[in-house]
């Protein structure tokens, strides 16, 4: 009862990630306005439309890259809603008893289902939950759009509704991204012609939106002089591949001092030149590289070896290449073409680390860089080695700690492998992580998966709090969390309710007393109402009366301060019905509340109880009549 809600969010001093400015659903809620900004309405679309408003369900399909997904998003966003919310769904096999629990509708949600990356495994286990799903989806007048894999596109069962969106007008995702931007019409028209031979290749949509950033990134670094053209011109110069560039340049870098330098330089792009000097050498040893190293006085000067590799100090003492994105080609390349330098890369980062030159950012740049090579190659396991090294319980330093939450962070928000580190941590979270590590994983799931899982992250905080040897970090994470959002709270609650595992009934009975505020219509509504009967049952039968009789003293004063007797009654009969025959329960709940709450109230409370003793004596008289002994 009386639960606060809203959109508050309590900052964690001293977080390993950078605290969001605003909840995840808000932050979730910004991307997609600024989606409905940028989107450019595609063939099919109004079709998919008309379909999802009269049978609440519509499947989409269409090639990668056509804009499926944000076509989905757009079309929820833009039926009638006066009532429920917009979300996604995240579906994981193996991880729960159903990918699609029922009770994540709420009364006329919108709700997005994006299997685009589902392998079949998964999307046959879908597929198996999706009647029930349906079924629920209807009774509640809520909508469900399913971006469909396009491997499984031709094999679908004949009742679902499919509607096939085209790759929208790339000349108009320009415009509209332009515009989002704040370049004005009077200064782009007409598009320059090679920007026009550009979009005549058909990149795919996420290109087009990097190419207008990068055009305004290129407006910006001139202070807006120059013509559109020029700015084009220079963006799609950063759009070509430059890895050509870095393969010629190679091959006049015979020594391995100057490869360390240019590796260095690309993975410390835009440090200060006194971190690239000292990270250097680190790579050289970790390479085992034999270069002779000459007497400090005779050796070549830093900007004289930086100029042999196309790169230069700025004024502010930080190290560039001259040519934008040039570093991103040169790791990329080095990444690709010295497989054996993968490995004393890795670990050359935890050494660099340690560097007192790197700041925070610098720190946070080079470890996702280097995750985002590990990805390119789809070598995941060194970044969860990675990862476990980093946060053992062996008083590791809170750099490593830092970098192993950013090398998460980047995993799980990266479209093609953000399932497999959500897996990870899964796996993680069921086990008793040491606290270093718990602690990493409860700020990655709190503050970067929630953002686009909401579902997944409560359901890993859940795991991680139900886990702790003592209420801690994770508990409080879970809190902060789910108060946020009223959906999240009624998922909780049948989690805590329902756990079909014995092995966490006594964990989850003790977290339910931390938790045992919820909304008003909980108390009132099926199955919620049943819900926290079972849950205050197993408090009353788990826990000791210490621990749950403070609790249920504060369940009955919120319920003697409400001012509606319907809510107050429901209070009491959950009260007592989770105490069923537990007379030494129902003794203790009476005495307390005579002390506690008003003397109305707990007449009212003596009442129920009685009532409710008469009905199981009346019930165990019938069953004495039907079975006599």
């Amino acid at each position: 009862m009386n639960q606060t809600g809203g959109d508050t969010y309590q900052l964690i001093l001293g977080g390993l990630l950078q605290d969001p400015p605003k909840t995840p659903r808000l932050v979730a809620r910004d991307q997609l306005t600024r989606l409905r900004q940028q989107f450019a309405r595609p063939r099919g679309i109004n079709a998919a439309y008309d379909a999802l408003e009269a049978e609440h369900t519509v499947f989409l399909t269409g090639e990668p890259g056509s804009g499926r997904s944000s076509a989905a998003r757009v079309l929820l966003c833009e039926l009638p809603h006066a009532r429920g919310t917009y979300h996604e769904l995240t579906p994981e096999d193996g991880a729960e008893d159903t990918s699609l629990p029922p009770d994540l509708i709420g009364e006329e949600d919108r709700i997005l289902l994006d299997l685009s990356a589902a392998d079949g495994k998964l999307w046959l286990r879908v597929l198996r939950d999706l009647s029930a799903f349906r079924h629920e989806l209807l009774r509640k007048r809520a909508f469900l759009a399913v971006v469909v894999p396009q491997r499984f596109a031709d094999h679908l069962p004949s009742e679902f509704i499919r509607r096939r969106i085209h790759r929208p007008d790339g000349r108009e995702v320009v415009v509209r991204h332009l515009r989002s931007h704040e370049v004005d019409d009077s200064v782009w028209r007409p598009l320059p012609r090679h920007v026009r031979e550009h979009l005549d290749g058909r990149p795919p949509m996420r290109e087009l939106a990097r190419l207008v950033e990068r055009i305004v990134a290129a407006r910006a670094a001139v202070h807006g002089n120059g013509t559109f053209t020029e700015w084009c011109e220079t963006a799609l110069t950063a759009e070509k591949d430059r890895t050509r560039e870095v393969a010629e340049l190679l091959p006049r870098l015979r020594k391995g001092r100057q490869r360390a330098l240019l590796l260095t330089t690309a993975m410390l792009h835009g440090a200060r030149i006194e971190a690239v000097h000292h990270a250097t050498p680190l790579l050289l040893k970790e390479v085992d590289s034999t270069d002779s190293v000459l007497p400090p006085l005779e050796r070549k000067g830093l900007l004289e070896r930086l100029e042999a590799i196309d790169a230069e100090m700025a004024p502010d003492a930080r190290v560039h290449f001259k040519q934008p994105d040039f570093d991103e080609a040169a790791r990329r390349y080095l990444w690709a073409n010295l497989p054996d330098v993968r490995a004393p890369l890795g670990a050359w980062l935890g050494k660099v680390l340690k560097l007192r030159e790197l700041t925070d950012p610098d720190l946070e740049s080079v470890v996702k860089r280097y995750t985002g090579l590990c990805l390119t190659s789809g070598d995941t396991d060194p970044l969860f080695s990675l990862v476990e090294n980093w946060t053992r319980d062996n008083a590791p330093r809170r750099t490593e700690m830092r970098a192993a939450a950013h090398v998460l962070q980047r995993g799980v928000e990266d479209e093609n492998f953000g399932g497999e580190f959500r897996s990870r941590i899964y796996d993680w979270s069921i086990r008793r992580p040491p606290d270093n590590f718990r602690q990493v994983l409860v700020e990655v799931c709190e503050k970067a998966m929630s953002v686009q899982h909401p579902e997944p992250a409560l359901v890993r905080l859940h795991h991680l709090a139900r886990n702790e040897s003592r209420p801690g970090v994770a508990r409080e994470a879970l809190r902060r969390y789910v108060s946020q959002d009223t959906r999240l709270q009624r998922r909780l609650l049948a989690r805590l309710a329902t756990t079909q595992n014995s092995r966490y009934h006594r964990a989850d009975a003790d977290l339910f007393l931390d938790l045992s505020a919820f909304p008003d219509d909980f108390l009132l509504r099926a199955p919620t109402r049943q819900w926290l009967t079972d849950c205050w049952s197993m408090a009353f039968e788990l826990t000791a009366p210490h621990r749950w009789a403070p609790c249920a003293r504060h369940w009955l004063a919120t319920a003697d301060a409400v001012d509606h007797a319907l809510l107050a009654d429901a209070a009491l009969d959950i009260l007592v019905n989770a105490a069923a025959a537990q007379y030494p329960v129902l003794s203790r709940v009476y005495a307390d509340a005579r002390r506690a709450v008003s003397p109305e109230l707990a007449s009212r409370l003596l009442e129920a109880i009685n009532k409710a003793q008469s009905v199981r004596l009346a019930k165990r008289s019938e069953k004495l009549e039907m079975f006599p002994i």
